[in-house]
């Protein structure tokens, strides 16, 4: 019998990995479709009529197709992902501007940085902007971090699980986590959540079906 779920993504895609974190940690199972980047599988008319913007992931949940990893993220939190949902509506609106903070500033500079360092060259001074871009967030993000547990209370919710899926690849970006030593500590603690796996121990290089 096939899952509830089916993740369409890659192994090597940030977002992709948000999405299979949070059904990790919720202990969902899902069925997962492997789409070849370096191929153009998410440009195929096929894709296409999973995600309009031509992107990964994609989640299916019965009938309803799903795209954009934080909007993802938010429709499992009203699910299976409860525990990572806001306790009211006051954190409810926290969590929802740590997200957009991250897909403004942080994700631009992390992870079109680890792009040009592991995917492309481009001319090197375009590397090094989008360098001090990361570097100007993480400073905002270590700070805003300083003495405090999670971002948003004292529990992780899905503004921890998206701000940890974009830095989770940072080292291919050749960002040193030691520099921001309230971010380090936050990691530590997101990453000793019970079920928790790192990008390339959790997505599969080809398809796979729940157990």
């Amino acid at each position: 019998m096939a899952a509830a779920y089916t993740l369409y993504g890659s192994f090597l895609s940030a977002p992709t990995y948000k999405v299979a974190l949070m059904l990790t940690l919720c202990g969902q199972a899902y069925d997962y479709r492997h789409v070849d980047l370096a191929k153009g599988e998410h440009k195929t008319p096929d894709f296409l009529q999973l995600n309009r913007y031509g992107q990964v992931p994609v989640l299916r949940h019965g009938a309803l197709t799903l795209c954009q990893s934080n909007t993802i993220l938010e429709y499992l939190a009203e699910g299976p992902g409860s525990k990572f949902a806001g306790s009211g509506p006051t954190e409810r609106q926290r969590i929802r501007e740590w997200m957009m903070w991250e897909t403004d500033r942080l994700y631009p500079g992390i992870n079109r940085t680890r792009f040009f360092e592991r995917f492309a060259k481009p001319d090197p001074a375009v590397t090094d902007f989008m360098r001090k871009v990361g570097e100007q967030a993480l400073g905002v993000l270590d700070g805003l971090l300083d003495g405090k547990r999670f971002l948003v209370g004292e529990r992780p919710t899905i503004a921890d699980l998206c701000v940890f899926g974009c830095l989770a690849h940072m080292a291919e970006a050749r960002f040193d986590i030691g520099h921001w030593p309230a971010v380090k500590a936050w990691w530590e603690r997101v990453t000793a959540l019970p079920g928790f796996l790192l990008p390339y121990d959790l997505l599969p290089k080809a398809d796979r079906d729940a157990a």
